[in-house]
């Protein structure tokens, strides 16, 4: 039985940040909570916090075993690799991510190497227009205004790739519209960042277009599953929430444990990790 998604996120339990105009928002923990806090009192931009975790991401992103032989060939585990390899594709256009130094692999897509429909923005320009909007409101777009995530890559997105993990010669890797919950995570507010790397078909905690995943807390050990991705990019702090998907075999219950979140779910609902 498949739940229909996992969402992982800072909880709103957590301590909050304390105020203060002079102080440098820190991105490290933050809640959904702390990041409109900054947002209103004007300490914090939506273009900024997108920025922010894309620097963690260029930080913490990278291989995390050794690969002689390639990505589908045997793997070693390295213990403090200092990275995760928990995103695969980001959301942004092709210079902003050449300009950032993440290469080719991480582009939006792989048969549109142009990538410049103006109806097809991506996260930094989608930041700009919801700063855009706070500014010329003073309001909020919604309940997630500006709040950054990663989407596992079993989800359609309309904006980015959608293969499941697999290096396959499509046509065209990006599907025609968004989930029905990734539109209504946009709708709300939420800026979508990365598609998070996966067990392949949901399968194991290696896929063949992204690679092994490894835990944030321990990089010589398993991640814990297909959901590996969403689950380690919140643990590390590379996005801010993430949505993943539960199946038989604990697909996100269990990355969730081994990254330390406390996992909920319930049949036909979401289940939560935070």
């Amino acid at each position: 039985m498949l739940s229909l998604a996992v969402t992982a996120c800072l909880g709103e339990a957590a301590q909050a940040q304390p105020a203060g105009a002079d102080r440098k928002f820190q991105i490290v923990e933050a809640t959904i909570a702390d990041i409109h806090q900054a947002i209103r009192s004007k300490q914090l931009t939506a273009t900024q916090l997108v920025n922010m975790y894309l620097a963690r991401i260029k930080a913490y992103n990278g291989t995390c075993v050794n690969e002689p032989q390639g990505v589908l060939g045997p793997v070693s585990p390295i213990p403090h690799a200092g990275a995760i390899n928990a995103l695969m594709t980001l959301n942004l256009r092709p210079a902003v991510r050449k300009k950032w130094g993440f290469d080719d692999r991480k582009a939006r897509s792989m048969t549109d190497s142009l990538d410049n429909d103006p109806n097809m923005p991506d996260a930094l320009e989608v930041a700009a227009a919801l700063d855009e909007r706070f500014t010329r409101t003073g309001q909020l777009a919604g309940p997630l205004h500006g709040i950054v995530l990663s989407i596992k890559d079993l989800m359609d997105t309309y904006d980015m790739r959608t293969t499941s993990g697999a290096d396959a010669d499509y046509a065209n890797d990006r599907p025609p519209r968004d989930a029905t919950l990734v539109k209504r995570l946009r709708d709300a507010g939420a800026i979508i960042l990365a598609k998070a790397n996966l067990g392949e078909y949901a399968s194991g905690s290696r896929s063949a277009f992204g690679g092994t995943m490894c835990n944030p807390y321990a990089t010589d050990r398993d991640v814990g599953g297909s959901s590996g991705g969403s689950a380690s990019s919140v643990a590390a702090n590379l996005v801010t929430c993430a949505i993943s998907e539960e199946g038989a075999l604990r697909s996100a219950c269990r990355p969730g444990s081994t990254t330390a979140w406390v996992c909920r779910s319930r049949k036909g609902w979401s289940a939560g990790m935070g």
